[in-house]
């Protein structure tokens, strides 16, 4: 009767580590803060607008190169996502927010809000540092905005077994 309680417990173990994520070092990037300056989508519609088209902001940070540091896992199989804190400086809500991007390399794009995360890359880590090119598009609502928005998209791997 103890020989199964104690290989299910083994098996709860290495099944809980198997998914777990772990922060990636984006320090080799080149830029880590940029300014935005958003814009009103509502100046661009003709027309009526609507309460969501009125507090709508759109900014836009292009050419931001990104490299990871995956020195730890070259030669094993992973997955690579981005991830906005659920918490973010100046964000009342996360429905006042959506990130998207388009890459130029080998990440894939994507579309993500706070507390969510999104697959970049699935596949064998052949290099100590991964890296790519983003094109991100910010989409704000001005009425969960607050003076001072920051916030750092969190890059993390999974190692698949």
């Amino acid at each position: 009767m103890r020989m199964p309680v104690r290989v299910l417990a083994l098996l709860l173990a290495f099944a809980g580590s198997a998914g777990a994520a772990t922060r990636l070092d984006d320090s080799l990037s080149p830029r880590q803060r940029v300014e935005i300056v958003p814009r009103w989508v509502s100046e661009r519609v003709e027309g009526p607008v609507s309460d969501d088209q009125l507090n709508a902001l759109v900014a836009e940070v292009l050419q931001f190169e990104v490299r990871l540091n995956t020195a730890p896992y070259v030669g094993q199989q992973a997955e690579i996502y981005l991830r906005l804190p659920v918490a973010i400086v100046g964000l009342q809500s996360p429905a006042g927010l959506r990130l998207e991007w388009r890459t130029r390399g080998f990440f894939a794009p994507g579309s993500v809000r706070p507390g969510d995360r999104l697959l970049l890359f699935r596949g064998p880590i052949t290099q100590s540092v991964m890296g790519d090119t983003f094109d991100f598009v910010l989409h704000f609502d001005g009425r969960y905005i607050q003076r001072g928005l920051q916030f750092d998209p969190i890059y993390e791997i999974e190692i698949l077994r």
